[in-house]
Order: structure tokens, then sequence, then C-alpha cells
């Protein structure tokens, strides 16, 4: 009798488990930094948290899921609001950019793959103080 009841609980349970996958499924939307200048920046990050970004290089900022299929502007991801980047001249930080509020002209539009997106904010020598 065990055994039955295993087996008509088992579907049971396998469905269950198939929702919360679901929960964490969606189109992601990804935000990047690209660090096109000529000196390596520094960003400081909420918590204390800091990465350098070198000259030439690309930084994975945020990735933010949607359960609708559009992408996520930068100005509407809850995973940021900011963004510091830092030089460092004699061991100090100085800023040498800053956006807020996060402006979506800034960055630009790409979909790699269909149904994901990445945002990608390029930083120049122009762009910087």
């Amino acid at each position: 009798m065990k055994k039955i009841f295993l087996l008509l609980l088992l579907p049971l349970i396998v469905a269950t488990t198939c929702e919360e996958d679901h929960l964490n499924s969606g189109f992601e939307t990804e935000f990047i930094i690209q660090n096109d200048s000529s000196i390596d920046l520094i960003l400081l990050q909420e918590g204390g948290f800091q990465t350098t970004i070198e000259n030439g290089t690309s930084f994975l900022l945020a990735s933010d899921l949607n359960q609708e299929t559009n992408s996520i502007n930068p100005s509407e991801t809850f995973a940021f609001n900011v963004i510091n980047l830092y030089k460092t001249e004699n061991d100090n930080f100085i800023l040498a950019y800053k956006q807020e509020p996060i402006n979506d002209d800034l960055w630009t539009f790409d979909e790699p793959v269909t149904n994901r997106y990445n945002y990608t904010l390029i930083i120049t020598d122009d762009l910087l103080n």
C-alpha cells in the first residue's frame, strides 16, 4: 500500500518542483561597463565592494530577469541606481565618472541571442572628468 501511495504522490512532487524553476526563469538583461578609456577605472559599489575595470576590458555590472519578452532599461533595474567610477592618483581615489540618475541614452542596446538582452555603457576618455 505504501508503494502505491508513493507512486501516486510522485507526480505531485515532480510537478511542484517544476513550479519553483518557473519562478527563476525569465528573459535576462545584462548590464555591462566597457572601459575604452586609456586608464584603469575602479567601480565602487554598495557595501564597500570595489572592482578594477582595466582599460580595454568589460565588466558585468548586473543582470536582471523579466517575465515578459522585453528588456529592462538601465534606469528601470533595481540592481543599481548610480554608477561611480574612480581613477587612482597617488593612492587616492578621484571620481572620474558619475551617472546619477541612470541615463538610458548613454547605454548601447544589443540582443546577442533571442530574448537575451545587453545594455553596455562604453566609457571613453571624453566621458571622464
